[in-house]
């Protein structure tokens, strides 16, 4: 529409591409590719989920690992073009053994329709035992409803 409003849905789907780093003892690199849903439960209130695969580009797609990232956000002005997002939760990471993190950032949807849309996201994965470790994401996504 011509007054850059959209009208707000209650869930979506997303594709999610993330560069990204390490953080701790040194830097890496780091890659994920993944997939996610979402949905509003109340107002701005939401929860959603998502499964990716993050691995190191120095040391080839199968030095990586799985996560699992279940968590809640709050979108502000839902009915615009570009809603700005907070979001908060859990994430276990998986491979041959497990390990728990928690997760939070922010970041913006931007739809260019009802349907289509772009999501730009700054997430800190942080590990339960030892906060001085960080996954630093820098998420893009390709929306779809």
């Amino acid at each position: 529409s011509q007054t850059g409003e959209i009208h707000p849905k209650q869930s979506c789907g997303y594709a999610l591409f993330s560069p990204g780093a390490t953080l701790g003892d040194g830097a890496a690199a780091t890659l994920t590719l993944g997939a996610g849903a979402e949905g509003l439960i109340k107002g701005g209130f939401g929860a959603g989920a998502d499964v990716s695969y993050l691995f190191y580009p120095e040391g080839g797609f199968d030095a990586g690992f799985g996560l699992f990232s279940p968590g809640v956000f709050y979108q502000f002005n839902r009915a615009r073009k570009t809603v700005p997002f907070v979001t908060g939760g859990y994430s276990l990471a998986f491979r041959d053994g497990t390990f728990n993190l928690i997760h939070y950032g922010g970041g913006f949807n931007h739809w260019f329709n009802n349907h289509w849309g772009m999501r730009f996201e700054v997430r800190d994965h942080i590990q339960t035992r030892s906060a001085e470790y960080h996954l630093l994401q820098f998420r893009a996504a390709c929306l779809f409803r």
